[in-house]
């Protein structure tokens, strides 16, 4: 949910980095996903700061999670508005300024796999310590980016634009055929991914 206004947030991908199976939130915000105890649980919802859930015992014996999480500030986005970058471009520099924070240490690029040659300088060693976490929260960050950009790219708007699913309908396609990142990043285009419904709509006609 909106940690702000308590609204649930629809359509956001819930993902098991153990068993790298994602789920789709429904309109209310509600989702399910399997999940065992140690597992860690990422959270992508555009417009709004990543998160994640670490499984634990108590968790394991709750029917519910809730995950609040907070909206993304506007400021970044005012100051590069001429810079014709995009919605998720934008986004992740705002996620990697509130994970990373701005410390010049190391540098990790802006915007994963864009040509915007942007970097934000980080010092990891304030934060994590050992080399190993380092890249360990370095990693879990990247996937978590993956996630965005695919729901950057298969959005609900466009899913809905394409085949007219609504509600559940429209979440079950958008679970059952969510894009993988790299073909996304091979596919730039949306005349790309009507293409892509269009196969995915033929084959559950055919499977039905």
């Amino acid at each position: 949910m909106n940690a702000v206004n308590g609204e649930g947030i629809a359509y956001s991908s819930i993902t098991n980095l153990t068993s790298h199976v994602t789920t789709i939130a429904l309109q209310d915000g509600y989702f399910a996903i399997a999940a065992h105890k140690g597992q860690l649980l990422s959270i992508s919802c555009i417009g709004f700061n990543f998160d994640t859930v670490r499984i634990t015992e108590a968790l394991t014996t709750t029917d519910t999670l809730v995950v609040s999480v907070l909206p993304l500030a506007s400021k970044l986005k005012e100051v590069v508005l001429n810079a014709k970058w995009s919605a998720y471009q934008l986004d992740s520099m705002e996620r990697r300024k509130n994970y990373f924070g701005t410390r010049s240490s190391h540098t990790l690029t802006a915007i994963s796999g864009s040509n915007s040659g942007a970097g934000i300088g980080i010092n990891l060693d304030r934060f994590y310590g050992s080399e190993k976490k380092k890249r360990r929260w370095i990693e879990l960050f990247e996937k978590t980016e993956q996630e965005a950009y695919i729901d950057y790219r298969f959005s609900p708007a466009l899913v809905h634009k394409y085949t007219a699913f609504s509600g559940e309908a429209l979440q079950q396609f958008m679970q059952q055929n969510r894009p993988d990142y790299k073909w996304l990043r091979q596919h730039k285009h949306e005349e790309d991914l009507l293409y892509y419904i269009n196969d995915r709509l033929k084959a559950a006609k055919k499977s039905k």
